[in-house]
């Protein structure tokens, strides 16, 4: 389960912001250099949660005569009212049967081509057959809503749309819909497991795994977690890191961070296994050197909860390149795991019952 990295030969980091031009060739940008082709479409999204049941929006895909071509292309929406986009990846061995789709959502500044170029999802993608979808955030300094604040845009409602959008144009599993995120995206990852339980079958959180306020999932909802325990921006035993204050902020980007709930990261997975009916008592397993596994297990409904500790592991997304390449920015990143693989294993085995 637990395989040694990939590599991604970029620069650039997971909390900061990579430039514009810097999205890996297996997401972001096509091979020959060039962006990726765009489609727009429009959706209701906004403040309310979608009234379409997953099984019937996934239908529709399924009955499209004319699938969209293998490949990554830049798709833009309307949600809640304001114009959205994301970069959906239809791997080559799409062939129309119901498909599992991975949601992946970005860390604070560094958008969803520096998600791309970081997780690496693109590869796997294409290796293991699903769909991705890497959305971008919320403005210059490309952020989520994650507390969520009332007067800030709906990303739970954002992320909803862009399921329903992809399954709308694709062949998508109802069963088998996964969402992931770092640090920010792993912020808004937390909301939309309490949120949209009855949309997502798992999630994964790097370097950011909260319990919010008031979260009462639908269901259990099993929950990966991997994070350092030296992380300076999202610190291990709670609180806000003072990393932090040398980032970049302007009015709305800092409001959306006023509230969160910086928690212990062993109380936070011990809270998900109470939410998710599990055994209080974790098993804890020695991966590596670095890497200790906090893992509940006889959960409701098949769910479990796993906490990966990196032992003076940073604020890194562990396996990646362009992690390890700013590590005098974020800290250590460990090579005894990789992220992605460990993300797509747990998902691999926890489908929606």
């Amino acid at each position: 389960m637990w395989r040694a990295a990939r590599a991604t030969a970029l620069t650039g980091l997971l909390v900061l912001g990579l430039g514009a031009g810097c999205g890996s060739g297996d997401d972001a940008e096509r091979a020959d250099g060039t962006d990726p082709p765009t489609t727009s479409v429009t959706s209701t999204g906004g403040a309310e949660r979608p009234t379409t049941t997953a099984s019937t929006t996934t239908a529709a895909g399924c009955a499209v005569t004319a699938p969209p071509a293998a490949g990554t292309e830049r798709v833009e929406l309307s949600s809640g009212g304001a114009d959205r986009w994301y970069d959906r990846l239809v791997p080559a061995a799409y062939d129309g049967e119901p498909t599992p789709l991975v949601v992946d959502l970005h860390g604070y500044l560094s958008g969803a081509e520096g998600q791309a170029a970081m997780s690496g999802f693109g590869a796997t993608a294409e290796r293991e057959g699903f769909v991705l979808a890497t959305p971008q955030g919320n403005g210059d300094l490309a952020y989520w809503n994650a507390v969520p604040h009332p007067d800030l845009p709906d990303d739970v409602g954002f992320v909803a749309d862009v399921i329903d959008d992809v399954s709308a144009a694709v062949c998508i599993d109802p069963d088998r819909v996964y969402v992931d995120g770092m640090s920010n995206g792993a912020f808004l990852t937390s909301l939309v497991a309490c949120e949209l339980a009855d949309r997502v079958a798992a999630v994964a959180a790097v370097a950011g795994l909260l319990v919010p306020a008031d979260c009462a999932p639908s269901r259990p909802v099993p929950v990966l977690a991997v994070h350092g325990t030296a992380d300076r921006y999202v610190p291990f035993t709670g609180g806000r890191g003072p990393a932090l204050d040398d980032l970049a902020w302007d009015g709305d980007s800092s409001r959306a961070f006023d509230g969160l709930v910086f928690g212990d990261l062993t109380e936070a997975a011990a809270r998900w296994a109470e939410l998710d009916g599990c055994d209080p008592e974790p098993t804890r397993t020695d991966v590596s050197d670095e890497v200790e596994v906090i893992a509940y297990g006889d959960c409701a409904d098949d769910a479990a909860v796993e906490l990966f500790v990196v032992d003076g592991g940073g604020h890194a997304w562990p396996g990646s390149d362009v992690s390890r390449a700013s590590a005098d920015i974020v800290g250590p990143t460990t090579f005894d795991v990789d992220a992605t693989d460990l993300i797509w294993t747990f998902f691999e085995e926890h489908p929606r019952p």
